[in-house]
């Protein structure tokens, strides 16, 4: 098979998306498989998987945080490449962002592109904790008690103060 492994990416965990793609990259290679690994935080950027991670991380443009800015001209640069260069399959190795919350498996369904993980609906479901815990409850699942705290709110002590301490805080829509 030709295989594209999808990797780098915009989000704050770009380095492990990097050491992970890497791995999934050598692997197929080693299988048989027809391989490229591409970043997708310059949407038709190959990466040299037989070279050190570390390497590819350290070699990381300064402008990455305008690449950012670029994110959805981004995703479609690399679809446009999947279907220029006939892959069968997309591996995706993101690790947050739109690697994870459907944006990209979104783009990857409207143009037919078959690839690994879940759809773009499940995606986005997964990647936020709110939503996710809500179904988890109406499906009787059991899941420790939250507060869903919003950016244009003030947050509500007394709920916080209902959690107890210790806690957790994490990002609604991130790993």
């Amino acid at each position: 098979m030709k295989i594209a492994v999808l990797l780098g990416g915009t989000s704050a965990e770009r380095d492990v998306s990097i050491t992970t793609g890497m791995a999934i990259a050598k692997a197929l290679q080693a299988s048989g498989h027809t391989v490229e690994a591409l970043d997708c935080a310059y949407g038709d950027r190959k990466i040299d998987f037989e070279s050190s991670a570390a390497s590819v991380i350290k070699a990381t443009p300064p402008d990455i945080e305008q690449e950012k800015a670029k994110l959805d001209r981004n995703i479609f640069k690399t679809v446009d490449y999947l279907i220029a260069h006939k892959f069968d399959i997309a591996f995706i190795a993101l690790h947050g962002g739109y690697g994870e919350n459907g944006q990209l498996q979104a783009v990857l369904e409207l143009s037919r592109i078959p690839y690994t993980g879940s759809n773009s609906l499940a995606s986005a479901i997964g990647m936020d904790k709110h939503l996710s815990k809500l179904m988890f409850l109406s499906a009787g699942v059991p899941t420790a008690p939250w507060y869903h705290a919003l950016r244009h709110k003030p947050v509500d002590r007394a709920e916080v103060e209902k959690l107890g301490l210790p806690l957790v805080v994490k990002p609604n829509a991130q790993g």
